[in-house]
């Protein structure tokens, strides 16, 4: 096979950027390898086809077979090959097109390249597919990062004409500025650190090493190619793609994973085993399930051991059985481990998003003892925490409760354990495990004032490049703030259901803590817009200003404590050339109070924002001579807003990690306004000094 080296262009991509591009640091890259290989692989699956399998296989090869066949790096490999055996990686998948489309640019039309250019040959190319994984097209650079950055791409297809066809290509990305770069460039100017391995396209007078190459279909030369590599052929009826990564580092890759899970496990013990379990972790509702309705049963395999529904570990045969137990179901498997009376079905519903349904999802859920995961002897399984791999921190008396969340194509999206999934939920004993999944109603279409797209696509073009997460974004000049409301009312719904479970042992507890930050967070003089201290005194003259320009917030009593919310009563006067006031919290600091969004940035803490508003109560509201006494009270929080003439007041939450932190009053008209009501919030940590402030946006009359 010939070499075509990548030359620097205008605008091009080098081997270093490329391998930054999704530098994701918070999942090991085995996940990353299983996330994007399996997505990948399902996206590309034949028409009425039954199920896709993917398989794993970890080989060993002898580099001198192999290292022949690499045109103008064979001297380095050689040099870098230790004596012996290597390894390699081979990501199979069957029951799939393989990679179809045109061989060469010049044989595409309207730009559809197919799968072959595009996962060969290009990169950032989003998935055109309607329910595909991936969106960005750089997850397949994770492939470059197992070993020295070889990859072979093998794979047989069945053209229009009925014939098969087998096709074979190879890639190299290397950082071109490292030392040990294998590359070299025969013409002046900067290097790539980008190859190729092909058939050349154009024959040449002289041997050009920058030629375009394209994939080898000769039957023959492909056989002696995959018996180098210790690679089966596809046979009889056979179509997929073989993805083989040669020269695989296993020690360093075990070695990420365990750096991950902050200690060593048995599944962190070997390649095979965390390959197993990692299939599992983001594939759960799919592995061999003919209840998925969206997409294809998975069949899997690490080494010719298939993964098992029936032999998956208690927490994600949890997760199938609560996808499968949900009105999304197609209702053809048995619960592999939960009764029925053990799962929790809530309808999420938004007001003023979608079209016509209002629901957005489903939260599923359960609670879990130890002895129903398995956790106790003779099992001793680890934790549904531990096993999920999540973030979360350690209390020795709770457990944080567990969601995920995923969309059509059935990948886990990611576990939360201490973000802003579960924020709002109340934590168990440790004896108990709260487990839920939240299931969106894709095909639901938000409103035109919001694109008319489906939830779906909304989703789908919120997650990063890594698709880790979702997060709201904005629709021209409109954010509908689903991902946000969504969360908020899934702690409610989780609450609402596990009320009467709370012991008094908890109760207890978190009452201490409260009355401790309520001390602490809470000073009953002088807290307010002075964030806590007292005036500075000065024998300075001030200029006095025009009431009218101004918000003046005070608080009205003291501070209580109810359940794990603290209770500020206030009152604020807004000025009628305020066009809009925000109340919010703060964080006390020897350097000077940090608002919500500063101490999120990468430049400050760059972490959630520690106070969280639950709600607020408003009580009073006068505008001018009018004064409205509202019964009971009116509740705000991050799903419901007050308008109230010409006044609107809503929660305002970070912009990065969505903590509400506060509310903005807006006053359009020219009116003085008074607010008296209640602020409730928590904070998680109890070290923590807050204060409340109110931010004024003023502007003139005209």
């Amino acid at each position: 096979m010939k070499i075509e080296i990548a030359k620097h262009e205008r605008m091009s991509e080098s081997g270093s950027s490329l391998m930054r591009l999704i530098q994701n640091n918070e999942l090991p890259t085995l996940d990353l390898l299983v996330r994007e290989s399996i997505q990948n692989s399902s996206d590309a699956a034949k028409p009425h086809a039954e199920n896709v399998r993917i398989d794993f296989n970890i080989r060993s090869f002898d580099p001198v077979n192999v290292n022949k066949h690499f045109e103008g790096i064979k001297d380095k490999l050689n040099s870098r090959s230790s004596k012996g055996e290597s390894t390699l990686l081979e990501i199979r998948d069957t029951n799939t097109t393989g990679l179809v489309g045109p061989l060469t640019y010049d044989d595409a039309v309207d730009n559809n390249f197919g799968n072959l250019i595009n996962l060969i040959y290009e990169i950032s190319r989003p998935q055109q597919k309607e329910g595909a994984g991936g969106s960005w097209g750089l997850g397949k650079t994770v492939y470059f990062r197992l070993g020295v950055g070889l990859v072979v791409y093998y794979s047989r297809i069945k053209k229009e004409n009925g014939e098969y066809e087998s096709r074979l290509a190879r890639c190299l990305i290397e950082d071109e500025k490292s030392e040990v770069a294998m590359l070299q460039s025969n013409y002046k100017g900067p290097k790539r650190g980008i190859a190729w391995w092909g058939r050349k396209l154009y024959r040449t007078e002289t041997e050009d090493m920058h030629s375009p190459t394209i994939p080898v279909i000769d039957e023959s030369e492909i056989k002696k190619i995959l018996n180098d590599l210790n690679i089966e052929e596809f046979k009889g009826e056979e179509t997929g793609t073989a993805i083989i990564i040669p020269y695989i580092n296993e020690e360093k890759l075990i070695k990420n994973a365990q750096a991950s899970a902050g200690k060593e496990y048995w599944w962190t013990s070997s390649m095979k085993d965390y390959l197993m379990v990692a299939t599992q972790r983001w594939y759960a509702p799919r592995i061999l399930n003919r209840s998925y309705p969206f997409n294809l049963p998975l069949i899997v395999s690490v080494n010719s051991d298939v993964i098992r529904p029936e032999k998956m570990l208690p927490v994600f045969k949890t997760i199938q059985d609560l996808y499968n137990m949900s009105s999304f179901s197609l209702k053809k498997s048995t619960p592999l481990l939960l009764s029925k009376d053990k799962v929790f079905e809530e309808g999420i519903k938004l007001r003023t998003v979608f079209e016509k349904d209002t629901t957005a999802g489903v939260i599923v859920f359960a609670k879990l003892s130890k002895e129903e995961l398995l956790m106790l002897s003779p099992d001793n399984n680890s934790s549904p925490l531990q096993h999920t791999n999540a973030d979360y921190q350690e209390d020795k008396d709770l457990n944080p409760p567990l969601i995920c969340y995923l969309r059509k194509p059935g990948m886990i999206v990611n576990y939360d354990a201490s973000g802003s999934w579960i924020k709002n939920i109340n934590s168990t004993s440790k004896e108990d495990y709260i487990i839920g999944l939240f299931i969106p109603n894709s095909q639901n279409n938000l409103m035109q004032i919001y694109g008319g797209y489906t939830l779906e696509e909304y989703l789908r073009k919120s997650e990063k490049a890594d698709h880790t997460s979702w997060s709201d974004w904005t629709i021209e000049d409109k954010n509908p703030q689903i991902v946000n409301k969504i969360k908020g009312h899934v702690g409610k719904k989780i609450n609402v259901a596990f009320k009467d479970d709370s012991n008094k042992k908890l109760e207890r507890k978190n009452a201490s803590i409260g009355k401790a930050l309520a001390e602490i967070l809470l000073p009953p003089e002088n807290f307010g817009s002075q964030s806590g201290r007292p005036e500075k005194k000065t024998k300075k003259k001030t200029a006095s200003r025009d009431p009218r320009n101004k918000s003046n917030l005070t608080i009205t009593g003291n501070p209580s404590f109810n359940k794990d919310n603290i209770a500020i009563p206030f009152a604020i006067v807004i000025g009628s050339k305020v066009k809009s006031s925000h109340v919010e919290l703060k964080v006390i600091s020897e350097g000077g109070d940090i608002e919500a969004n500063k101490w999120e940035d990468d430049s400050g803490i760059g972490d959630e924002f520690p106070l969280m508003l639950v709600e607020s109560k408003i009580d009073i509201i006068k505008t001018g001579n009018d004064l409205s006494l509202i019964e009971d009270g009116v509740i705000i929080n991050s799903d419901n807003a007050v308008n109230h003439e010409d006044i609107s007041i809503e929660t305002i939450a970070t912009s990065r990690f969505e903590v509400p932190y506060g509310m903005e009053i807006a006053n359009p008209k020219e009116k003085i306004i008074t607010i008296e009501g209640k602020l409730f919030f928590r904070s998680k940590q109890s070290h923590i000094q807050g204060s409340l402030t109110s931010k004024d946006m003023t502007g003139d009359k005209k």
